[in-house]
């Protein structure tokens, strides 16, 4: 290898540059800080005939561009490199730098794996990631254009971790609408990772369970919690308001309730009936302090239920 300054004019792109998108933004950002400080980092490029190609560093190459300044800092690789070479040296460069987004990362890196008939293990060791963050980075490619997209918008609630919660659920499920739905949920409710995964817990645990049924016991849990975190607030300044003792009754079953589901899951027959009939008490009792609640429908339900139980 050498090191010097050459003609920017003696550099070309090659054509199987791994980056796509490159944002005039940053490269004017990137063209001031090289103005103001200088070029703290050379390029890589390859010597072919009577010029050069561009190896690693295109972004730096069109911020000095940019500046119209004559020549550029370059490392120059004197031995001929193939072009599986070249795109392993530009990933690895660009995945250091974090420089690619997810899609262009996944593109870059399948092109790299098909190139070399390479396992996904044998990629992650040449490009010095672990396999695992390789497999979450490619599987954007398997889920539809519409959340690829959703990923590289700064705003979406869908990350890369979704994608692979998703990702899992198809491939267990072998159904791949069921990660569809499990998306346009994330995107609709702005899950988060950990609520993506409860809603995962709940499908894998009653196998029948519609998916929006499953979402919305997730959102129910949200907003309990936000009450529960409310009250607790209230409760530090030592404020005696019997609704706020009540409240925390009414949190105490619902956690006594959820820790039931997660370890047991089922209620044996013989305690069904007894349940039921302090489920009715409570129904009665809150109909009474909440005159709200003396729904119609409510109660029809309420009663084509106790009619099950005798």
């Amino acid at each position: 290898m050498k090191y010097k300054e050459i003609s920017l004019d003696d550099i070309k792109s090659r054509p199987e540059q791994v980056r796509q998108d490159f944002s005039e933004e940053r490269i004017d950002s990137l063209a001031k800080s090289i103005s103001e400080v200088g070029q703290l980092q050379p390029i890589v490029v390859q010597k072919k005939d009577e010029h050069y190609l561009l190896v690693a560093g295109e972004r730096r190459f069109r911020a000095v561009k940019k500046e119209r300044k004559d020549k550029i800092a370059a490392v120059i690789l004197e031995d001929d490199i193939s072009p599986e070479k070249f795109r392993q040296i530009q990933l690895i460069e660009n995945l250091q730098r974090q420089d690619l987004n997810p899609l262009e990362r996944a593109i870059s890196i399948n092109k790299f794996i098909e190139a070399n008939s390479l396992s996904k293990k044998d990629a992650a060791e040449k490009l010095g990631v672990a396999r695992t963050t390789l497999t979450l980075w490619l599987n954007i490619l398997e889920m539809k254009e519409k959340y690829q997209k959703e990923v590289l918008k700064e705003d979406s609630p869908i990350t890369l971790s979704h994608l692979s919660l998703a990702h899992a659920l198809s491939s267990k499920t072998g159904d791949p609408n069921k990660a569809n739905q499990l998306l346009d949920a994330v995107i609709k409710h702005n899950l988060s990772r950990k609520e993506c995964q409860a809603v995962i817990d709940l499908f894998y645990k009653y196998l029948h369970i519609p998916m929006e049924e499953a979402v919305s016991a997730v959102l129910l849990k949200r907003e309990r919690l936000k009450m529960k975190d409310y009250w607790d607030d209230a409760n530090k300044v030592k404020n005696r308001n019997p609704v706020r003792k009540l409240f925390r009754s009414f949190s105490n079953i619902n956690d006594n309730l959820e820790e039931f589901m997660e370890e047991e899951g089922d209620i044996a027959e013989d305690d069904k009936e007894d349940l039921l009939d302090e489920f009715l008490y409570l129904y009665q009792i809150m109909g009474i302090l909440i005159p709200d609640l003396k729904n119609k429908d409510l109660k029809s339900l309420l009663k084509n239920l106790k009619n099950k139980g005798n």
